[in-house]
């Protein structure tokens, strides 16, 4: 007759000994104990309720089918497994089975202990391959929707330059100064197509993984001046004042991707122009290190415009994402330029930043790698120059002149009020009700202080711009000047 299984039970007055219990049974796996002749003589409320046994009801062989080798020696084979962890299938009582990770300890005391802590990794399998299939249906629906985006922006192209090439014919043809204005306008349109064209392009390549840097020699200089030439007519329509500053210590010729720091020059600019009505964007770059042939240069981009929170700043770098929806209506853009921006800047080696306060402006800052030819002094630290800077909080925009400009009633104001009604009709007269919508709120910021008497008229007057209405903006523009400026 065999003999009767000693079962283990935590019955005792002693405090340790009810601990050890409620640890074992609120183990969140299976914990059991054998005797050296396979009889299972212990389960926590865990195994009991997985495996569906009760204590002293099975051998270790009764769940772990696959464990022990016919023929071998129980005791001898669990002081081997002492402390190894093991994949093998664990059978519950009514014969359905799990994979399972176990580990066994042999514990001796006045007898010997096979302590096994068994883990049901059957739902983290198919976790995994849920996981795999979901990965797997995610990559070709990236490819899927990368392909389209490319495919479709390159048929974009087609038209867009057709029109282009009927309008330089048109613009040749005609004398009519009115005409040219309107033709011009149709140009910038295409150009402003075309820039949305190459972000989708650039973001279906990024997505892809098949973006490249490509450097080569270049000047240093010359690239900011394109920058800040082919921007200067906006700023200038805008009576904004747009400038640059490079520090001496740049030199004139760098090895980089000319290309793509102008593409991230002309996305940043290009923001701060759009969402600046009054004040200036202004350039600076700084040589901040030089080591092993590498330099560091660091770029602000500071503008005076409408500025964002702290909680919109979380979203501004993230792909078709603009701060707001109203931006959207009234500034145009695919939420792309900024996003694009930073991986470009991230593949040259760098990172990118957002200092920013609502209505007070924003400063972007950046920093990327490029190479330098000649024998440049190795610098590993900052420059003095930029660690004043930064410290100092230089970057930022200085406020004092755009506050003058605010304040009602002094000649700063006057003077700004006096230029933004004369882009403002000049805006409505061609009916380009887009631009006139900014000089109208330019208008309103601009008269924030003043009597209930204007800032009435100039309501009225925004909201007769923004129904393209011309005889109300009209009546109601010459009913303002004569209030504020006579």
């Amino acid at each position: 007759m065999e003999e009767e299984a000693r079962i283990i039970k935590f019955d005792g007055d002693s405090k340790i000994v009810q601990v050890i219990a409620k640890v074992f049974d609120n183990n969140l796996g299976t914990l059991l104990a054998a005797d050296d002749n396979g009889r299972i003589i212990y389960f926590n409320d865990t195994g009991k309720k997985e495996l569906e046994y009760t204590d002293g009801e099975a051998c270790i062989s009764d769940i772990f089918v696959s464990l022990i080798p016919e023929g071998v020696n129980f005791s001898d084979f669990m002081q081997m497994l002492d402390g190894r962890v093991i994949e093998t299938i664990a059978y519950r009582k009514n014969h359905t089975c799990f994979k399972a990770m176990i580990r066994m300890s042999r514990i001796d005391l006045d007898e010997a202990y096979n302590v096994f802590s068994v883990l049901n990794v059957q739902y983290e399998e198919f976790a995994k391959k849920e996981l795999e299939k979901v990965e797997n249906n995610l990559k070709k629906s990236m490819k899927a929707r990368n392909e389209f985006v490319a495919n479709i922006t390159h048929e974009l192209r087609t038209p867009v330059n057709g029109i282009k090439g009927h309008i330089k014919n048109l613009m040749n043809e005609t004398e009519n100064s009115s005409e040219k204005k309107t033709l011009d306008i149709i140009m910038k349109c295409c150009e402003n197509m075309e820039k949305i064209i190459n972000n989708l392009l650039d973001f279906s390549k990024i997505e892809a993984g098949k973006f490249e840097i490509v450097e080569a020699a270049f000047d240093f200089r010359a690239c900011i001046n394109h920058v800040v030439d082919t921007s200067m007519s906006i700023a200038n329509e805008k009576g904004i004042k747009f400038s640059a500053y490079i520090a001496d210590d740049i030199p004139d010729q760098v090895i980089g991707d000319e290309l793509r720091i102008v593409q991230v020059l002309n996305n940043l600019v290009s923001n701060a122009l759009k969402f600046t009505s009054i004040g200036y964007v202004n350039i600076e770059v700084y040589k901040t290190r030089l080591k092993n042939g590498r330099m560091e240069l660091t770029f602000f981009v500071i503008d005076t415009g409408i500025g964002v929170t702290l909680e919109e700043k979380e979203k501004m770098f993230k792909s078709f994402s603009q701060v707001d929806g109203s931006i959207t209506r009234q500034f145009g853009g695919t939420g792309l330029g900024l996003y694009v921006t930073r991986q470009l800047v991230e593949l040259m080696h760098g990172s990118i930043s957002l200092e920013s306060e609502k209505g007070k402006g924003s400063t972007f800052t950046f920093t990327i790698e490029v190479g330098v030819e000649g024998n440049e002094q190795e610098q590993e630290q900052v420059t003095p120059v930029i660690a004043h800077m930064l410290n100092a909080g230089m970057g930022l925009p200085q406020m004092e002149d755009i506050d003058r400009v605010y304040k009602y009633g002094s000649d700063e104001n006057r003077r700004e009020i006096k230029n933004t009604c004369e882009k403002l009709i000049l805006c409505i007269e061609m009916e380009n009700w887009e631009k006139a919508e900014i000089f109208a709120d330019s208008l309103k910021k601009l008269t924030g202080d003043a009597e209930q008497e204007v800032k009435s008229k100039v309501f009225k007057l925004v909201m007769a711009v923004r129904k393209e209405d011309y005889d109300k903006s009209t009546s109601q523009l010459e009913d303002i000047k004569k209030l504020v400026l006579v």
